[in-house]
Protein backbone atom coordinates (compact mmCIF):
# COMPACT_ATOMS: atom_id res chain seq x y z
CA UNK A 1 0.00 0.00 0.00
CA UNK A 2 2.79 2.41 0.85
CA UNK A 3 4.60 1.76 -2.44
CA UNK A 4 1.36 2.27 -4.38
CA UNK A 5 0.67 5.51 -2.50
CA UNK A 6 4.19 6.81 -3.10
CA UNK A 7 3.96 6.09 -6.84
CA UNK A 8 0.54 7.71 -7.01
CA UNK A 9 1.70 10.88 -5.21
CA UNK A 10 4.89 11.04 -7.29
CA UNK A 11 2.91 10.71 -10.50
CA UNK A 12 0.50 13.39 -9.29
CA UNK A 13 3.39 15.78 -8.54
CA UNK A 14 4.97 15.24 -11.97
CA UNK A 15 1.64 15.65 -13.71
CA UNK A 16 1.03 18.94 -11.88
CA UNK A 17 4.50 20.24 -12.70
CA UNK A 18 4.77 19.06 -16.32
CA UNK A 19 1.18 18.79 -17.62
CA UNK A 20 -0.43 21.36 -15.31
CA UNK A 21 -3.09 18.79 -14.35
CA UNK A 22 -3.62 16.38 -11.47
CA UNK A 23 -4.81 12.86 -10.80
CA UNK A 24 -7.15 14.22 -8.18
CA UNK A 25 -7.43 12.58 -4.78
CA UNK A 26 -3.89 11.19 -4.58
CA UNK A 27 -3.32 12.85 -1.22
CA UNK A 28 -6.66 11.60 0.11
CA UNK A 29 -6.11 8.02 -1.03
CA UNK A 30 -2.52 7.99 0.22
CA UNK A 31 -3.76 9.18 3.62
CA UNK A 32 -6.25 6.33 3.81
CA UNK A 33 -3.60 3.82 2.74
CA UNK A 34 -1.12 5.12 5.29
CA UNK A 35 -3.64 4.83 8.15
CA UNK A 36 -4.64 1.31 7.09
CA UNK A 37 -1.03 0.15 6.64
CA UNK A 38 -0.06 1.54 10.04
CA UNK A 39 -2.95 -0.19 11.80
CA UNK A 40 -2.11 -3.51 10.13
CA UNK A 41 1.61 -3.11 10.91
CA UNK A 42 0.99 -2.82 14.65
CA UNK A 43 0.19 -6.52 15.22
CA UNK A 44 3.21 -7.53 13.13
CA UNK A 45 5.52 -5.23 15.09
CA UNK A 46 4.10 -6.44 18.40
CA UNK A 47 4.46 -10.13 17.52
CA UNK A 48 8.04 -9.58 16.35
CA UNK A 49 8.84 -7.53 19.46
CA UNK A 50 9.86 -4.62 17.22
CA UNK A 51 8.35 -1.90 19.38
CA UNK A 52 10.85 0.58 20.77
CA UNK A 53 11.82 0.14 24.40
CA UNK A 54 14.27 1.91 26.63
CA UNK A 55 16.05 -0.92 28.36
CA UNK A 56 19.09 0.63 30.05
CA UNK A 57 17.95 -0.58 33.49
CA UNK A 58 15.79 -3.48 32.27
CA UNK A 59 18.75 -5.66 31.20
CA UNK A 60 20.25 -5.48 34.71
CA UNK A 61 17.11 -6.59 36.54
CA UNK A 62 16.44 -10.15 37.76
CA UNK A 63 14.63 -12.36 35.23
CA UNK A 64 11.46 -12.62 37.34
CA UNK A 65 11.15 -8.85 37.65
CA UNK A 66 11.78 -8.46 33.91
CA UNK A 67 9.01 -10.99 33.21
CA UNK A 68 6.57 -9.09 35.44
CA UNK A 69 7.53 -5.80 33.77
CA UNK A 70 7.11 -7.37 30.33
CA UNK A 71 3.57 -8.43 31.20
CA UNK A 72 2.84 -5.02 32.72
CA UNK A 73 4.17 -3.23 29.63
CA UNK A 74 2.19 -5.45 27.26
CA UNK A 75 -0.91 -4.88 29.38
CA UNK A 76 -0.51 -1.10 29.18
CA UNK A 77 -0.07 -1.34 25.42
CA UNK A 78 -3.19 -3.51 25.21
CA UNK A 79 -5.14 -1.01 27.33
CA UNK A 80 -4.15 1.77 24.93
CA UNK A 81 -5.07 -0.40 21.92
CA UNK A 82 -8.46 -1.36 23.36
CA UNK A 83 -9.28 2.26 24.21
CA UNK A 84 -8.35 3.48 20.75
CA UNK A 85 -10.16 0.58 19.07
CA UNK A 86 -13.31 1.23 21.11
CA UNK A 87 -13.31 4.88 20.00
CA UNK A 88 -12.48 3.90 16.40
CA UNK A 89 -15.43 1.50 16.35
CA UNK A 90 -17.67 4.31 17.56
CA UNK A 91 -16.35 6.52 14.75
CA UNK A 92 -17.02 3.82 12.15
CA UNK A 93 -20.52 3.31 13.56
CA UNK A 94 -21.22 7.04 13.37
CA UNK A 95 -19.87 7.24 9.81
CA UNK A 96 -22.14 4.38 8.80
CA UNK A 97 -25.18 5.80 10.57
CA UNK A 98 -24.97 9.20 8.92
CA UNK A 99 -23.61 7.98 5.59
CA UNK A 100 -20.49 10.14 5.97
CA UNK A 101 -18.47 10.89 2.84
CA UNK A 102 -15.19 12.69 2.39
CA UNK A 103 -15.43 16.40 1.64
CA UNK A 104 -13.20 16.05 -1.39
CA UNK A 105 -14.11 15.67 -5.06
CA UNK A 106 -13.89 11.87 -4.63
CA UNK A 107 -16.75 11.80 -2.06
CA UNK A 108 -15.46 8.49 -0.66
CA UNK A 109 -17.89 6.79 1.73
CA UNK A 110 -15.79 7.00 4.90
CA UNK A 111 -17.00 3.62 6.10
CA UNK A 112 -14.72 1.98 3.49
CA UNK A 113 -11.28 3.20 4.61
CA UNK A 114 -12.38 3.32 8.25
CA UNK A 115 -13.49 -0.32 8.20
CA UNK A 116 -10.11 -1.49 6.92
CA UNK A 117 -8.36 0.80 9.40
CA UNK A 118 -10.34 -0.38 12.43
CA UNK A 119 -9.91 -4.03 11.42
CA UNK A 120 -6.16 -3.60 11.89
CA UNK A 121 -6.76 -2.21 15.37
CA UNK A 122 -9.06 -5.12 16.21
CA UNK A 123 -6.39 -7.57 15.10
CA UNK A 124 -3.84 -5.70 17.21
CA UNK A 125 -6.10 -6.04 20.28
CA UNK A 126 -6.51 -9.77 19.65
CA UNK A 127 -2.75 -10.22 19.28
CA UNK A 128 -2.15 -8.31 22.51
CA UNK A 129 -4.69 -10.43 24.37
CA UNK A 130 -3.28 -13.72 23.11
CA UNK A 131 0.33 -12.77 23.83
CA UNK A 132 -0.51 -11.51 27.31
CA UNK A 133 -2.42 -14.73 28.07
CA UNK A 134 0.57 -16.74 26.88
CA UNK A 135 2.94 -14.63 28.97
CA UNK A 136 0.84 -14.99 32.13
CA UNK A 137 0.50 -18.74 31.56
CA UNK A 138 4.25 -19.07 31.10
CA UNK A 139 4.92 -16.99 34.22
CA UNK A 140 2.56 -19.12 36.31
CA UNK A 141 4.36 -22.23 35.07
CA UNK A 142 7.71 -20.66 35.96
CA UNK A 143 8.87 -20.54 32.35
CA UNK A 144 10.56 -17.13 32.37
CA UNK A 145 12.30 -17.86 29.09
CA UNK A 146 8.94 -18.25 27.36
CA UNK A 147 7.68 -15.00 28.88
CA UNK A 148 10.73 -13.28 27.41
CA UNK A 149 10.32 -14.93 23.99
CA UNK A 150 6.66 -13.91 23.82
CA UNK A 151 6.92 -10.32 24.92
CA UNK A 152 10.28 -9.38 26.35
CA UNK A 153 12.58 -6.74 24.97
CA UNK A 154 15.04 -8.06 22.42
CA UNK A 155 18.59 -8.29 23.67
CA UNK A 156 21.44 -6.96 21.57
CA UNK A 157 22.38 -10.54 20.65
CA UNK A 158 18.78 -11.32 19.61
CA UNK A 159 18.61 -8.19 17.46
CA UNK A 160 21.90 -9.07 15.77
CA UNK A 161 20.75 -12.66 15.17
CA UNK A 162 17.42 -11.43 13.75
CA UNK A 163 19.29 -9.29 11.24
CA UNK A 164 21.25 -12.36 10.15
CA UNK A 165 24.57 -10.73 10.99
CA UNK A 166 27.45 -12.95 11.99
CA UNK A 167 29.86 -11.18 14.29
CA UNK A 168 33.38 -12.42 13.72
CA UNK A 169 35.78 -12.09 16.61
CA UNK A 170 38.64 -9.68 16.04
CA UNK A 171 42.25 -10.62 16.77
CA UNK A 172 42.13 -8.36 19.80
CA UNK A 173 39.09 -10.24 21.16
CA UNK A 174 40.65 -13.64 20.39
CA UNK A 175 43.81 -12.80 22.32
CA UNK A 176 41.76 -11.78 25.36
CA UNK A 177 39.98 -15.13 25.55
Amino acid sequence: MMIFASFMVTLDVFMRKILNTTLGGADEISGYLFAIATAWALPYAFLHRANVRIDAVYVHLPRLLRAVLDIFGASLLALFAVTLTWRALALVGDSYAIGARSVTPLHVPLILPQAFWVSGWILFCLCCALVICGMVYALLRGNLGMVHRLGGALSIDEEIAEEGITVKPTRENESKS
